[in-house]
């Protein structure tokens, strides 16, 4: 049977990916022919990545960028758009959590969460989609995780409005 999950010839950007969860999905994405993009934000992070890539025998591209930062993340779409390709998938799977019972949550700490999976998921799509749209394809998936469900009373920040509310 022929591969039906070829990307070959597709640029994969996937945020935050230099370990984890992003590294695997990165990894897939490459098994399956893509190019891969990623980011994390600090130089230390984008090394580890290229580490563990090249240790894979995957040929990745790392850039240091923050994702909350639009004018960085527009900085990053147009250097790999030059360096490496068009953007063809894009897997915004940059997160953070912060562990923080509510009534000790400062208000600093709850926007940083909420700027990292949520607003930056947005600037990360808006930098692409232009490209995408010019091409006539794309693809943008946007991952979350199941705690983002499950009201906890230390990830106040994390859970969307279903926080458990304990002081």
């Amino acid at each position: 049977m022929a591969n039906m999950f070829d990307l070959s010839g597709k640029v994969a950007l996937v945020t935050g990916a230099s370990y984890g969860i992003g590294f695997a999905i990165a990894k897939g994405l490459a098994n399956a022919g893509a190019t891969i993009v990623f980011n994390d934000i600090n130089a230390e992070l984008v090394e580890k990545g290229m580490a563990a890539y090249k240790a894979e025998g995957i040929d990745a591209h790392g850039y240091v960028c923050d994702v909350t930062d639009e004018d960085a993340v527009n900085a990053l779409v147009a250097t790999v758009e030059k360096e490496v390709g068009v953007i063809d998938i894009l897997v915004n799977n940059a997160g953070i959590i912060k562990r923080i019972p509510m009534c000790e949550m400062s208000a600093a700490d709850f926007r940083k969460v909420i700027d990292v999976d949520l607003n930056a998921p947005f600037i990360v799509s808006k930098a692409v989609i232009p490209a995408m749209i010019k091409k006539g394809h794309g693809k943008i998936i946007n991952i979350c995780s199941m705690m983002s469900e499950l009201g906890r009373e230390t990830v106040s920040a994390y859970v969307r409005q279903r926080a458990v509310l304990r002081c």
